[in-house]
């Protein structure tokens, strides 16, 4: 189960949030065999930026719960060892934060079947009606009914230009890459990177797969290689999301220590 960082919430609940914006997508969670979370036009989700530096996450409206949880919402009882056909909901208090304006959030542990989940829900305040979900801790999120892989911050883009410049790698002195076109990514708030042909490496005989797998909600899935024993240091999207395109297949290198990227004579 997750650990609530308690005093995060003391000072959300003292300051609000820095900023909130009204998410235009269905959003679902899926917890065991119930979609415990569906968003509507009516019950719509909210994008919370909980501070000014952190990204945004999902707040959901009570209203979208499934029907056998709002019924344990709603209960008299201890909201516990219920059945739902063949599904055991179970909801638990396990503790209540107060803000020192009146706000407040009760941490509960909700129960279906042998899965659980620890969320917070805001019971007063400005966000009251609202629960935030621990992303780790579902099965699987989806956006209008699409499989989830991450938020998009609608106040960030990625741009993908194509340019002719000459640009050299070289790790630990050696020249390892080297092209005169590459494809220039912009990304709103990240340092600019360039993706070179996957032949612009010297020897591919100094690259060895790598099985490690990371995903980015305006780029796709990053697959990687080690060059020179340096594991990871390559990495490429085979299958990139439209808006980045002009990246398939290309490659980029990590900027870190024993690493030189050079651009037209300028290390970058």
């Amino acid at each position: 189960m997750a650990s609530i960082d308690k005093t995060a919430l003391k000072t959300l609940l003292a300051n609000g949030p820095h900023r909130t914006l009204a998410a235009g997508k269905e959003v679902t969670l899926a917890l065991g065999n119930l979609y415990i979370v569906t968003t509507t036009i009516i019950a719509t989700a909210l994008l919370v930026w909980e501070t000014e530096s952190g990204y945004s996450r999902y707040y959901v409206p009570v209203e979208s719960l499934h029907q056998s949880i709002k019924a344990r919402l709603d209960a008299d009882t201890s909201r516990s060892g219920e059945q739902n056909g063949e599904t055991h909901v179970g909801l638990e208090v396990l503790d209540t934060v107060k803000g020192d304006n009146g706000s407040q959030v009760v941490i509960e542990k909700l129960t279906v079947g042998s899965k659980s989940t620890t969320w917070v829900r805001f019971t007063e305040g400005s966000m009251q009606g609202y629960i935030r979900f621990e992303r780790k801790e579902i099965d699987e999120w989806f956006e209008n009914g699409a499989l989830f892989v991450g938020i998009k911050n609608p106040y960030k883009r990625i741009d993908t230009t194509p340019v002719a410049r000459h640009v050299v790698v070289k790790i630990d002195g050696q020249t390892v890459a080297e092209t005169t076109v590459a494809v220039l990514l912009s990304e709103t708030g990240l340092k600019e990177a360039y993706y070179l042909p996957a032949t612009s490496i010297k020897d591919w005989s100094l690259t060895e797969k790598s099985d490690w797998r990371t995903t980015c909600p305006y780029k796709g899935e990053a697959w990687y290689l080690n060059i020179k024993k340096k594991e990871n240091s390559i990495w490429y999207y085979p299958f990139p999301t439209h808006e980045s395109a002009g990246i398939e297949g290309f490659i980029s290198f990590y900027n870190r220590e024993g690493t030189d990227i050079v651009v037209d004579g300028v290390k970058v």
